[in-house]
């Protein structure tokens, strides 16, 4: 269930996102995401994990923001399938800037060979993600 908030726009409860992924269908989750590329760290960036249905329904990550995730400007949208992702983990918020929803709370890592993406999401909701991408992409628990 979601509720309005007063700007207008919609604002998930507490634990409707552990919910959804725990039905095992397809959910769009909303998050604020950087990459490294070539240049080192993007800037953080809003964005979405599009996570298919279990048990193969694929994972992927997407931004309005190509520049931030490392891509040519001519790109308007960046909607790109995790590839070749060697572990998922988490880690704690370590500084201000990425405190998006407070300083306890923890970041979703996806490692890869070429190139890593954090992910965080609202608080109480990384280690279902992180769950839920791993099992996606076939990576032991």
């Amino acid at each position: 269930m979601s509720l309005r908030n007063r700007f207008g726009g919609v604002r998930r409860r507490d634990g409707d996102l552990r919910a959804e992924l725990s039905r095992g269908g397809p959910v769009r989750v909303p998050c604020r995401l950087r990459r490294t590329s070539a240049r080192g760290w993007g800037p953080w960036t809003e964005g979405a994990l599009l996570l298919g249905a279990l048990p193969s329904g694929g994972a992927r990550w997407t931004t309005d923001d190509a520049v931030a995730v490392g891509f040519a400007s001519t790109n308007q949208r960046v909607d790109l399938p995790f590839e070749e992702v060697s572990d998922v983990y988490l880690r704690s918020v370590r500084f201000r800037t990425e405190a998006f929803w407070g300083m306890a709370n923890d970041i979703v890592v996806v490692a890869s060979e070429r190139g890593t993406i954090e992910v965080a999401v609202r608080p109480g909701d990384a280690e279902a993600v992180a769950s839920r991408v791993a099992e996606l992409l076939d990576l032991p628990a």
